[in-house]
């Protein structure tokens, strides 16, 4: 739930002294009625407050120092907060099962302070809607049930601004379309009073005369209704799939320049669920939704004034059900969504079997595991079918349900009105009329009451896509930023930290130089800073403090487009594009010569295993390069950086993946690509930085040594030394064990 430490020491307020550190709210009191009061914990003290109305009062006030081992009790419907105090364990606050998840999260918390150690608050708090206190979709948070409705809406009208004209234009459709639809259930007036059943007698030929009249009219009607419904879905369409074609354009756009730290928080899976799900739901509620929602308001609005125009006590008969199929659709509403929540989750645990399991299916059947996995697989189905009955059940119900609301108006008509047409005077063409508005109306009342729920759903779709759009990248380019048309390669790391999360730093004070054509290597255990360091060249990332210079000036001051394009990177996971090889050498420069293509693969030693493929250059390759082994697809990546002929090379594990002799082949394209250029090694096999001028070791993301192979290797009791024994330990096992 949301910290309410803010509401602390606020007018009305009991006042506590310290700063409140965490405050979350309960919904349960001691006796288990429903009620509201608070844990708060400051720097000294944990208290439990209750308040009702304008009172308040302190129940517990503990000193934090007498207070030990804080957890949670779970039972039925929810749980309970308690410690020991004073060797007893004291139970403190109740709470229903929606806060369960914030009071273990604050149990933990406090747990740490009272060890003094850091706490830092759980994911959990990000996930939960600080409003209605709901879970949000994960990479979110944008809460579909508090979605800020006129807001989003107005936001999404500016897009339509550039077709305002298309925009005026399904309007006047959607009135011409339900102006014309109000006219065939009046045509049965006339029908009856003067061709069925007039009230004065008339001439049969006179009677025909105006059926013909009648039904050319009705016919004509129908025709522009379906020309008029006809024009509205294509406007709606085009312009639907217009704004819908900006938005997703725009998203895309704004994905491109977002820092990696955006995607170092979120699944892949859900930012691409932003450009693909969320964008389609707002493309379907322009393009169906809104337009069914105008045109019915529109509807609805002139049948009510047509029939409190012909009879106001038969348009009240009509109009009494309409309410109550909102209270029922809203009583319902709620618990539908419950259900349909629990099917997407289930969808997704099914999705997710099945993905791994086929992935995963060539270790299912080494493994004889097939019977296994059919198990869990049904497992997972039969909870989806069981709660899909479920929802299914309740949905037929408020179906029926409104159904019968609705008939009951229907039949109020038929009893007020025919009790009008025998005792006072009513026509029967009058009757009639209002039977066909009556069936008219209901039909957009349960449209409506149901649409409600689409509209929502879009409207929270569009704030996710909003939320993107809002995020501004942490890697931005300063305005007065400098070109640099000529980078000599001086790197210089000046008093550097920088951490992920902001309170748990990954480098802590590096500082090192890199002269013009030197090649550093940097050397550490697994998560001793290597790789975040170089992210930090690429400026994918910004220092927490210290700051990082090329030739002299601060990264933050050079634009980004002349830091990039010198910068060649050869990554430890080679990530190839689906097309040919060649145009995946010529990545960074689309426009190279096959000449200078070729020149890159020679270099890399791509060459000759390229040349042996029966398409050469143009072997188109599948998705993260299919089709090639993982010293190919290096080699090629190595060709691509040197088709970019950068002043700073930047090599995380280039050989990580490599037998001896492909190894060998990359060692030699490396000196090649390393000659005259500044150069940052990162390598698995300490062997292969022999060759490096210098070697920067890490350790818990310190710099603990600087020096040569030699000079660190001299170091018996040193941090290199331990690691080329540990490498050359695990060698001679593996030699062993073959």
């Amino acid at each position: 739930m949301a910290d309410l430490a803010a509401t602390v020491n606020t007018p009305g307020w009991l006042r506590v002294d310290g700063a409140v550190r965490l405050c979350i709210d309960a919904d349960l009191r001691q006796d288990g009625s429903f009620g509201q009061e608070w844990l708060v914990v400051t720097e000294a003290r944990l208290l439990v407050v209750a308040r009702n109305g304008e009172a308040q009062a302190i129940l517990h006030d503990l000193r934090l120092a007498s207070v030990s081992e804080p957890k949670t009790i779970a039972f039925t419907g929810g749980g309970a907060f308690e410690v020991t105090h004073d060797g007893a364990r004291l139970e403190l606050i109740r709470y229903t099962s929606r806060r369960v998840p914030q009071f273990s999260n604050a149990a933990g918390r406090i747990g740490k302070w009272l060890k003094h150690e850091e706490a830092h608050p759980d994911d959990d708090d990000e996930r939960r809607c600080p409003t209605c206190g709901l879970p949000r979709e994960e990479g979110t948070k944008v809460c579909r049930y508090c979605v800020h409705k006129i807001r989003t809406l107005w936001r999404l009208a500016a897009y339509m601004k550039p077709h305002w004209v298309v925009g005026l234009g399904l309007m006047g459709l959607a009135i011409l379309n339900a102006s014309m639809g109000a006219v065939p259930p009046y045509l049965q007036k006339p029908l009856m009073e003067q061709v069925l059943a007039p009230k004065e007698p008339a001439p049969v030929e006179q009677r025909a005369k105006i059926l013909l009249m009648l039904v050319v009219a009705l016919f004509g009607v129908h025709a522009a209704l379906a020309v008029f419904g006809v024009a509205q879905a294509w406007v709606s369409a085009w312009l639907g799939n217009r704004i819908t074609h900006d938005v997703r354009c725009e998203l895309y756009q704004h994905l491109q320049f977002l820092s990696l730290s955006f995607y170092d928080k979120r699944q892949m899976g859900t930012i691409i669920s932003r450009v693909n799900h969320d964008c389609g739901s707002l493309n379907n509620f322009l393009v169906d939704s809104a337009q069914e929602l105008l045109t019915n308001c529109l509807m609805l609005a002139s049948i009510a004034v047509i029939m409190f125009v012909l009879d106001w006590k038969l348009a009240l008969c009509v109009l009494i059900p309409a309410p109550l199929v909102s209270i029922l659709w809203g009583h319902v509403r709620h618990r539908l969504h419950s259900y349909w929540r629990k099917q997407y989750w289930h969808w997704g645990i099914v999705n997710a079997v099945l993905n791994e399991t086929l992935n995963g299916f060539r270790i299912v059947k080494a493994f004889a595991q097939e019977s296994r996995e059919i198990r869990r697989f049904s497992g997972h189905s039969r909870s989806l079918a069981d709660v899909q009955v479920v929802a299914e059940r309740m949905w037929s119900s408020t179906m029926a349900g409104m159904s019968v609301l609705l008939l009951a108006g229907t039949l109020a008509v038929w009893l007020v009105g025919g009790r009008a047409v025998l005792w006072h005077g009513m026509s029967l063409g009058t009757l009639m009329v209002f039977i066909g508005y009556a069936g008219m109306f209901y039909g957009p009342v349960r449209y409506l009451s149901m649409l409600a729920s689409v509209a929502q759903r879009a409207l929270a779709a569009s704030e996710r896509v909003f939320e993107v759009l809002d995020t501004a990248p942490e890697a931005t380019e300063a305005a007065d930023a400098v070109p640099l048309d000529r980078i000599e390669g001086v790197l210089k790391y000046d008093d550097v930290t920088f951490g992920y999360q902001k309170y748990a730093p990954v480098l802590k004070h590096v500082s090192f130089e890199v002269k013009p054509g030197e090649m550093i290597g940097l050397v550490g255990h697994s998560g001793a800073g290597k790789s975040t360091t170089i992210n930090l060249v690429c400026r994918f990332y910004d220092p927490d403090s210290g700051s990082i210079s090329l030739d002299g000036i601060p990264l933050k001051k050079l634009s980004l487009a002349t830091l990039r394009s010198q910068i060649g990177l050869v990554p430890q996971d080679t990530l190839l594009f689906s097309g040919t090889i060649a145009d995946n050498i010529a990545y960074a420069r689309p426009a190279a010569t096959r000449e200078e293509i070729v020149r890159a693969a020679k270099i890399a030693n791509a060459h000759e295993f390229i040349r042996r493929r029966p398409d050469g250059y143009e072997t188109v390759i599948g998705e993260r390069g299919q089709g090639l082994s993982a010293g190919e697809r290096q080699r090629i990546a190595i060709a691509r950086a040197v088709l970019l002929n950068p002043r700073i090379l930047i090599l995380d594990e280039a050989t990580s993946q490599m037998d001896v002799e492909t190894e060998k082949q990359i060692q030699e394209a490396v000196q090649r690509l390393v000659t005259g250029r500044t150069t940052i090694a990162i390598a698995h096999r300490l062997s292969t930085l022999k060759h490096a001028h210098r070697l920067v070791v890490l350790k818990s993301g310190e710099v603990v040594e600087q020096g040569t192979h030699d000079e660190l290797l001299a170091k018996p009791n040193g941090e290199f030394a331990r690691l080329v024994k540990t490498y050359q330990d695990i060698s001679r096992v593996r030699a062993v064990e073959r």
